[in-house]
């Protein structure tokens, strides 16, 4: 009689506590309102949870031998949150003044092709491993042709992550661009800028020289480069960026949008100097190398 005693109860105390609850609720960045996808959503005290989606929302079913949720974000401060008679939770997150970078050590290869002109690409990119601390220095090249008078090059050495502050980030990009085109302009132009990250507005302030033939007029110049850009939230989630640079009786513009999903990227470039237009689509992938001296 006892020990059936003793098996009832022991039988009600596991259905006890397997019982669970389901919460569902959407998680936002403070002070903005917008949503935040990719939040890492933990039972506290286990590895058991979910993500939110492109929209911040996220749903998870909690055992009620769990009280407190923890919420993770790269960039943001953790945040816990004790749970309450509300199935429906609204969380706002804060930015983190202490930034991780993830972009060092990364080579990508991408195909492109020019609609206009240049139908036949690809682009090389190679990050150096972060020695210096934060700074991270990217370079790349890429090229595209006809396969027959024209041609395009574009060359980067950018240093990016050189003053970090918390809603403040600031790079400083170096690069080339180097055009013949149907026998008629050749073009040659260098530029440094600084491009300032302030709470998702990009701003690009630099200088650029060019050297501009088109039949037998030749423009020797140097002139400003200055631009925006910005984050793109749902539906789009991609990065919008303009720059342009003007000389004496010539102006270059350029133009991207590019949205990523892990190791994939997209772009949509548009280039204009001079006579000169040209629009391009791109898709590429990004792998993470590691050196054996850290793998140790």
């Amino acid at each position: 009689m006892r020990k059936a005693i003793v098996s009832i109860f022991l039988l009600f105390i596991s259905v006890v506590q397997g019982q669970t609850t389901e919460y569902s609720g959407v998680i936002k960045i403070k002070g903005e309102n917008g949503p935040l996808p990719g939040v890492t959503v933990l039972l506290k005290g286990t590895k058991i949870g979910t993500q939110t989606d492109f929209d911040g929302n996220f749903t998870i079913n909690v055992p009620d031998s769990i009280q407190v949720l923890s919420f993770l974000y790269v960039g943001f401060k953790p945040l816990e949150y004790r749970l309450k008679e509300e199935t429906f939770i609204e969380i706002f997150m804060k930015e983190d003044c202490t930034i991780c970078f993830f972009d060092a050590q990364q080579i990508g290869f991408s195909i492109k092709s020019g609609v206009l002109n240049g139908p036949v690409g690809g682009q090389f990119d190679f990050t150096f491993p972060s020695f210096w601390g934060t700074p991270t220095l990217k370079s790349g090249i890429g090229y595209q042709t006809n396969l027959k008078d024209n041609r395009l090059l574009n060359a980067y050495v950018n240093l990016e992550h050189l003053f970090v502050n918390c809603g403040f980030n600031m790079d400083i990009n170096a690069t080339l661009r180097d055009l013949d085109f149907d026998q008629t302009i050749e073009s040659k132009t260098n530029s440094i800028e600084a491009t300032l990250h302030t709470r998702g507005l990009m701003t690009h302030v630099g200088f650029s020289n060019i050297r501009y033939l088109k039949d037998d007029t030749l423009i020797y110049s140097n002139g400003p480069l200055v631009g925006v850009g910005t984050w793109l939230g749902p539906p789009f989630y991609a990065t919008v960026s303009a720059k342009t640079s003007i000389y004496k009786s010539v102006s270059e513009y350029e133009g991207e949008i590019r949205r990523s999903f892990r190791r994939i990227s997209t772009f949509l470039r548009y280039y204009k100097v001079g006579a000169y237009n040209e629009v391009t689509l791109g898709v590429g992938i990004n792998f993470t190398y590691y050196l054996r001296k850290r793998q140790e």
